[in-house]
């Protein structure tokens, strides 16, 4: 005897089938759809940008990041290069026992703060414009000539060479930027000097 078949039922069978496919693939697009929006509603905020622009100068005290950023602006440098050179002079002055915009102020006049410069003529470098031939003992302590072409190293050797010429001239920064010189042209240069760290100590005192 052959089984009847209910048409009714199979078709509502069949209905109830396509709702519940229909619903689930329902269900499944908003959840894609609710899981793109959350990751659109959480852009970074603008001040985490504008704090991560801050970081070079983030625990600076308020003098040392006066100089970094005049520095930067005046000779057209990065400010993070100028938070490096600037902290640098700071503890190199610091061990030295000199004043760091002393430290500073020869760095501008030798090279305008580029790390990278060398005088052909004399072969003096980096930002101090240390003289390899003369000062190996020093060098030798920072690692070697190569060093000298870092920040840190070659104003730490800077600081103690002038650190040495203020004990040979009892504190006199005239004869002892005259023999960090060591050439002619004292006068201008112990100017230029003299010029630069008293503007750099107006701005350090300005904060």
């Amino acid at each position: 005897m052959s089984p009847v078949i209910d048409s009714t039922r199979t078709q509502r069978r069949l209905v109830w089938v396509l709702s519940l496919l229909i619903g689930g693939s329902m269900c499944l697009r908003t959840s894609e759809l609710q899981s793109g929006f959350t990751m659109v509603s959480h852009p970074q905020p603008a001040q985490s940008i504008g704090l991560m622009c801050r970081i070079p100068t983030m625990g600076l005290a308020p003098g040392m990041k006066a100089l970094s950023r005049d520095i930067a602006r005046r000779f057209h440098l990065a400010e993070g290069a100028a938070v490096s050179i600037t902290r640098a002079a700071f503890s190199a002055a610091q061990a030295s026992g000199i004043d760091p915009t002393l430290v500073l102020a020869i760095a501008a006049v030798e090279s305008k703060f580029k790390p990278g410069a060398v005088n052909p003529a004399t072969g003096a470098r980096g930002l101090m414009q240390i003289m390899p031939r003369w000062h190996q003992d020093k060098i030798l302590g920072i690692g070697g000539e190569p060093s000298l072409m870092l920040i840190a190293p070659n104003i730490a050797v800077g600081a103690a060479i002038m650190a040495e010429y203020l004990d040979a001239e009892d504190g006199d920064i005239k004869d002892a930027l005259g023999h960090y010189l060591g050439t002619t042209g004292a006068e201008t240069y112990v100017r230029r000097v003299n010029v630069e760290m008293a503007h750099l100590t107006r701005v350090m005192k300005a904060t």
